[in-house]
């Protein structure tokens, strides 16, 4: 966790003896979430959301810090860019590292799996996630991927949004 510039608790999933509960949820609940999809949505009906011309965006300003772009490689993606929400999560900062360098098996599966699957099919995904250090949830989030079209017009990555419960 970071307060006032200090880092107060690693986060880091990799170092740390967390454990996640992910729980799939039928459509955004938190606010930034809700903003991200709806805005999304807008972009979809017009011809569908573009990484570079839709987003950074003066609508999006307030949740860009909660924003993170995945690539797709041959059998995983690479994070291209995340927002300070994803070093509250990961203890650090996993701008240019692959999901199979920051989640363990077999959550790097799920993970790139499910990630696949919304390239494959341009279905957006709402997770509730909980981390848990001792069974106290030291961290509860809802993550929100989307499909969106790279710079290039050429491929689907995805724009996933993480969002903190207080």
């Amino acid at each position: 966790m970071q307060a006032l510039g200090l880092v107060w608790d690693n986060f880091d999933s990799l170092n740390a003896d967390l454990s996640e509960t992910i729980s799939p949820i039928p459509a955004p609940v938190h606010f930034g979430a809700k903003l991200l999809h709806a805005r999304w949505r807008e972009h979809e009906k017009g011809g569908g959301f573009v990484i570079g011309r839709d987003v950074p965006s003066r609508q999006l300003s307030g949740i860009l810090r909660n924003l993170a772009i995945f690539e797709p490689e041959v059998s995983d993606f690479r994070v291209r860019l995340a927002g300070t929400a994803f070093l509250r999560r990961f203890g650090r900062d996993i701008t240019g590292l692959k999901l199979s360098e920051i989640f363990k098996q077999p959550n790097f599966e799920f993970h790139r799996d499910s990630m696949a699957e919304i390239v494959k099919t341009g279905v957006p995904s709402a997770l509730d996630v909980k981390l848990k250090r001792k069974k106290r949830t030291i961290l509860h989030c809802e993550a929100l991927r989307l499909p969106v079209i790279s710079p290039d017009r050429k491929g689907t990555w995805i724009l996933s949004g993480l969002f903190f419960h207080e």
